[in-house]
């Protein structure tokens, strides 16, 4: 068997079946994609709800509770304990399957049916309410997508952190602001793709850094200046000239830095202590291809934020110590050949087309059981039966595939149809890696929701804040702050400071912010180049490269060759 170019259904594009992707594919025993790469991912974000949560009543106690279903969902929503309790039983929603219709239209009645969990968590979950897809956390709050974290907020995408804030995709970090993409960093403010580097703040690309301002690509560096060395007693010196615990004095230094960062090479794929990897954002990963922000990773292709799993495909976010994934999202913890799930978790095995049912195993087209076994549809079978049954339906799909409104066909071996999505585009994942305007959202068939603008009574004005922390006393715990940029699309309109978030600025010296959260995050997605690689030459030895860094983003790229000469 060679590689094969196939015409994306969706996006109407070439893209290339590998020879080791039809490998996997025999090894599982699923059919060849008819979707892009780009356009299964998007597929599987689209499903997933990531941050936008609304107020509602639990449909088992009636008490509120915050969920990612809106109260308008079709289907009941309890709050995250309740689901996991005794209280309901998944299986009284069981039918029987239809062979004289598709699938994903029985799937669908089902799904309208059966009750959802209103927030993910997973483990323990201590003093952290306002948090979701989240494993073992501790006093955190607004923190997304994240693992083993402790007393942090407004964090998107971390694992084993303490003390962080406003951070995205960071590991083993401890009291960290505004950093991006880091790894095994202390103090570190206002940086992206730092690795073990502490006290200081506006780095990129720097490793085991320690008292530098303004610095690029560098290694094992003391009090350094936008790559100057000086003294420790001109570093400090110098240090209280740029005012870095003013608001002013940081956004100037935000503008200086992005100019200079521009000056210096970028590495075209940032990885550390991994090898065969291509996409971007890699640590300890061997054999991962077309990937981003993958940790421990082996023998893994087109993967999307996932830790600690081996020969897995086509998976957006978790792992876990998992293994064989196909076709899923948000699965995760000691899964194994999970296919074309949704949020399936804990120890989780020969799952197909399955969403919400931790601990199951063999299960097909089920929803919400909790250590459910064979079963179908929600209702269950003996070994015998299933066994039987599952070809016969998995037959039925490629004889009577589904159609969306907008004509494509989904037989066995794809994902969930975005039309079956309980959200709108511009609610998940999709609208953060894959941004569309509205417009251009409607016309791929997603659907679309205008964000709700509250008429908030805001009591001062963000222009109004002072401009260090020190000036700031416990009265702004009650004020209600109206944001900078309450005109953007993106914006809540105002925010509130916390106590928690009031005691983490005066630890660290640093002013208030003057945006939403909301705004806060988009931001620190624009300074990331897309999930998206491109072909360059090296600026260098000019030979060809794939990096997700366009010439915009970084004028000069260089292979892995010619940075380690140069930096290292």
């Amino acid at each position: 068997m060679q590689n094969e170019t196939k015409n994306c259904q969706n996006c109407k594009k070439d893209f290339t079946i590998e020879l080791d992707d039809f490998s996997f594919y025999e090894k599982i025993k699923v059919p060849p994609p008819t979707f892009c790469p780009e356009c299964r991912s998007v597929r599987r974000m689209v499903g997933a709800n990531e941050r936008v949560f609304y107020k509602r009543k639990s449909d088992l106690s009636g008490q509120d509770i915050f969920s990612m279903y809106p109260p308008e969902a079709p289907f009941p929503v309890y709050e995250t304990k309740e689901f996991y309790s005794d209280e309901w039983d998944p299986y009284q929603y069981g039918q029987e399957y239809d062979f004289s219709r598709p699938f994903f239209s029985q799937f669908q009645e089902l799904f309208n049916k059966v009750p959802r969990m209103a927030l993910v968590r997973q483990g323990f979950s201590i003093n952290s309410e306002y948090t979701h897809r989240v494993h073992d956390l501790k006093n955190c709050y607004m923190v997304f997508r994240a693992s083993d974290c402790e007393d942090s907020l407004y964090t998107y995408t971390a694992r084993n952190v303490k003390n962080c804030v406003d951070c995205f995709n960071v590991n083993h970090c401890e009291l960290c602001y505004e950093c991006i993409d880091c790894n095994k960093c202390y103090k570190t403010r206002f940086s992206q793709e730092c690795a073990e580097c502490r006290d200081s703040i506006f780095l990129y690309a720097c490793r085991n850094c320690s008292d530098c301002i303004g610095c690029v690509n560098l290694v094992n560096k003391q009090f350094c200046i936008f790559n100057k060395q000086y003294t420790k007693e001109e570093y400090f010196e110098k240090l209280k000239e740029f005012e870095l615990n003013t608001d002013s004095g940081i956004v100037m230094m935000d503008v200086k830095f992005n100019e200079f960062r521009k000056k210096f090479p970028e590495r075209a794929i940032m990885s550390l202590k991994s090898n065969k990897v291509s996409g971007n954002w890699f640590l300890n990963c061997e054999n991962v291809k077309n990937s981003f922000g993958c940790m421990n990773l082996k023998d893994c292709k087109y993967i999307y934020f996932a830790f600690n799993e081996q020969d897995c495909m086509d998976h957006f976010q978790w792992g876990d110590s998992s293994e064989l994934i196909y076709e899923s999202a948000n699965c995760g913890i000691n899964d194994s050949r999970i296919f074309f799930c949704s949020q399936c978790w804990t120890g989780a095995h020969d799952l197909y087309y399955c969403d919400s049912c931790p601990s199951s195993r063999y299960c097909f087209g089920c929803i919400g059981l909790k250590k459910g076994e064979y079963s179908i549809l929600n209702k269950k079978y003996t070994k015998e039966e299933y066994e039987v049954l599952l070809p016969k339906i998995i037959k039925h799909m490629q004889d009577m595939p589904y159609v969306d409104k907008t004509g494509k066909s989904y037989g066995y071996g794809e994902f969930f149809p975005a039309d079956l999505s309980s959200f709108a585009y511009n609610e998940t994942a999709a609208i953060d890696f894959y941004p569309l305007s509205k417009t251009e959202a409607l016309k791929r068939g997603y659907s679309w929701k205008e964000k709700e603008k509250k008429n908030y009574t805001t009591t001062i004005k963000s222009s109004d804040l002072p401009e260090t922390i020190a000036e700031v006393d416990d009265s702004i715990l009650n004020e209600i702050i109206e944001c900078a940029e309450k005109d953007q699309p993106y914006s809540t309109g105002a925010f509130r400071i916390t106590s928690n978030e009031l005691s983490f600025y005066r630890r660290m010296d640093l002013p208030l912010p003057r945006v939403c959260f909301d705004v806060r995050h988009t931001r620190r997605l624009q300074k990331r180049p897309p999930l998206c690689t491109i072909k360059r030459q090296c600026s260098k030895c000019e030979t060809e490269v794939e990096t997700v860094y366009d010439e915009k983003y970084s004028p000069i790229i260089y292979c892995e060759k010619c940075y380690q000469q140069e930096v290292y």
